[in-house]
This record gives C-alpha cells, sequence and structure tokens, in this order.
C-alpha cells in the first residue's frame, strides 16, 4: 500500500484507515479524553505511519503551571486546584513543571524563573488571578496559554472558571424548597466572586416571588460578627445564611455555638468549597462541591486542544457547582 503524503494526510484519512470516526481521531491525536489508551496508541501509529505530523503526544509535551498565591499543602480550594491541575497532567502523560509568581514580579513584568533559564515550554496553565499585561507578556514566549481562575476573566483567551452565579443560585433555590423564605448571604473579600453569588441569589429569590432583603447581605470585616449578632436580634431575621466559602460558614457556626444559637435549629447555615472541614465540623455542612478535579481536567484538556490547534477560536468554560446536602439546613413551614 503506497502511503500519502504528509502534505496531504488528513485525520479523516487516520480514521477511516482504522475503521473508526474522524472526531474519535481527533480526540486522539489532540490528547482529549474519551478515547482508551490502547486505541489512542494506535490511532497515534498509524498518523505516522502515514506521515501525519500536525501534533504532538502527550508525553512530549512540557507544560508550565504559575501561580499567584503561595502554595501550602492543605484542604483549601486554592490548594485543591493546584493539586487538581497536577493529577490531570499526570493523568495525560505530559511533563511539567510549577512555579509561584509573586504580584510583584507580575508589577515589574518579570519572567518566571523557569523561563529565564531558557526552559521551553509547549504551554502555560494560570492558576489564579493573573492580570491581563502579565499574561500578555509570556504570550511572546510561549504562545498557548489557559487561565484557570475563579471567575470570568475580562479579557480574551482560553479560559476555564467557577460559575458562581449559578451556585449561588443553587444554594438558595435549596434553601427555597427547604421552606425558608428569609435568606442572607455573608460574601468574602472579594468584590466579583461577591457580585456573582449575590445575583444568583437574588435570581432565585425573585424568580420564586420573595423579598431580597439588603439588609440580610452583608461581607465579612473586623465587625461581621456584631453586625451578625445585631441582625439575629431582630423580630425580622433571616432563618438561612449562605456563605461565601465553607471556612466563613464554619467560622459562622462555631461564634453561634458560642452565643448559644443552634445550627440548624435556629438558623440554618450553608457554605462553598465541600473543603474537607466541612464534613467534619458539627452539624457537618451543608455545602456546593465546586467540581474542582473536573475543572482541572478541563482547563489540561482545553491546553492541549490549544497547543495542537494554535488557530482554533479561544474558548471560555464555564463550570457549575454541585450542591452537597448534610446537616446545617433544617426544614421548617
Amino acid at each position: 500500500m503506497k502511503l500519502m503524503k504528509s502534505d496531504r494526510t488528513k485525520i479523516s484519512d487516520i480514521a477511516e484507515a482504522l475503521g473508526v470516526s474522524a472526531m474519535t481521531g481527533s480526540r486522539a491525536l489532540s490528547g482529549q479524553y474519551g478515547v482508551s489508551q490502547e486505541l489512542r496508541t494506535r490511532i497515534i501509529e498509524k498518523a505516522k505511519e502515514m506521515g501525519y505530523t500536525k501534533f504532538k503526544s502527550n508525553s512530549d509535551l512540557n507544560l508550565l503551571v504559575l501561580h499567584q498565591k503561595p502554595y501550602l499543602q492543605d484542604n483549601s480550594n486554592y490548594s485543591l486546584m493546584i493539586q487538581g491541575i497536577e493529577r490531570a497532567i499526570q493523568k495525560v502523560g505530559a511533563g511539567y513543571q510549577i512555579e509561584f509568581v509573586e504580584k510583584k514580579k507580575q508589577d515589574e513584568m518579570q519572567l518566571p524563573l523557569k523561563l529565564s533559564k531558557g526552559n521551553n515550554f509547549d504551554g502555560i496553565i494560570f492558576v489564579g488571578g493573573f492580570n491581563q499585561e502579565y499574561v500578555n507578556f509570556l504570550k511572546d514566549k510561549v504562545k498557548n496559554q489557559v487561565l484557570y481562575t475563579g471567575y470570568s476573566p475580562s479579557y480574551d483567551y482560553d479560559s476555564v472558571w467557577f460559575n458562581f452565579n449559578n451556585g449561588g443560585y443553587k444554594q438558595c433555590e435549596y434553601l427555597i424548597k427547604m421552606g425558608h423564605k428569609n435568606i442572607g448571604f455573608i460574601g468574602g473579600r472579594n468584590p466579583y466572586k461577591n457580585q456573582e453569588k449575590v445575583m444568583g441569589i437574588t435570581s432565585a429569590l425573585e424568580y420564586y416571588g420573595l423579598p431580597v432583603r439588603s439588609e440580610f447581605f452583608m461581607y465579612v470585616d473586623d465587625s461581621f460578627e456584631d453586625k451578625i449578632m445585631e441582625l439575629l436580634s431582630k423580630e425580622n431575621r433571616p432563618t438561612a445564611l449562605i456563605c461565601q466559602w465553607d471556612y466563613t460558614a464554619i467560622r459562622l457556626i462555631k461564634m453561634l455555638h458560642e452565643r448559644g444559637i443552634r445550627v440548624p435549629e435556629d438558623i440554618s447555615v450553608v457554605g462553598s468549597g465541600n473543603t474537607e472541614m466541612s464534613s467534619l465540623c458539627i452539624p457537618s455542612l451543608t455545602t456546593l462541591d465546586l467540581n474542582i478535579d473536573f475543572s482541572c481536567e478541563t482547563a489540561v484538556e482545553l491546553l492541549i486542544r490549544r497547543i495542537n490547534n494554535s488557530e482554533k477560536p479561544n474558548e471560555s468554560i464555564l463550570i457549575n457547582s454541585i450542591l452537597i446536602e448534610r446537616d446545617s439546613v433544617r426544614r421548617i413551614g
């Protein structure tokens, strides 16, 4: 059999030769999930045999993971994101290196150490909220990039981010179906994440014809515990509070317990993150699982697609969370 020349060989030709679909061939050659390792190997070998060279096998790839917060071996969502990215890269068999880039280095447009030493990388995954100027600066060095962040980036890149709006809606709808009508929110210090979560909560309240009480919405600061106690002392008070993060919810439960207020008997509490502590606290915390492992696999798969097709349109992928029901919410009414 005469082999086709490389400039004429298409993925559809390779797929036809093996009796598989063109989509399966494309997924195998771009390193995506959904193809068995045995079949992927057969497709790659056939592609080489037919002179198709417009791809890199995963084992040939060297990826750089940059993060902009100190990496601690703990169970915070941020650490779980970095750990998840590592597992996802290992799963596809690519090489990688990880580096922390402090804000000062970003502001001064300094190269990450791994790049300044002349290392070559096929792509970069940015974990966290890197500024646009720095991302653009590094694009001159490594053109294939994916932003993996907690919220929608304001600039057009391949990105994977969490749908806090949808999460807020799910939390609030769950409480409404448990009979709650007076629902409040305790936000963190990040205005954008608060805004997205609040939009979801208020959308659910409005959809179910319930009032949005601005006095029930507050944010963590040095006096937030006093503000909560003042709010709960009023006759018209919330029966449930949604917290931006598990840490805030657990801190709230502890504070209420010390003041003789029981969760969920006196007030229900919902967290976000499904961190390890959420299942260990008393009562165990109803929370949102952010779907971190899936989001990490999605980010790595997206970068490999970009490496194998640098001309494809940018993709922005939203990750929806999953409600985990435990013991910190009671049914009322």
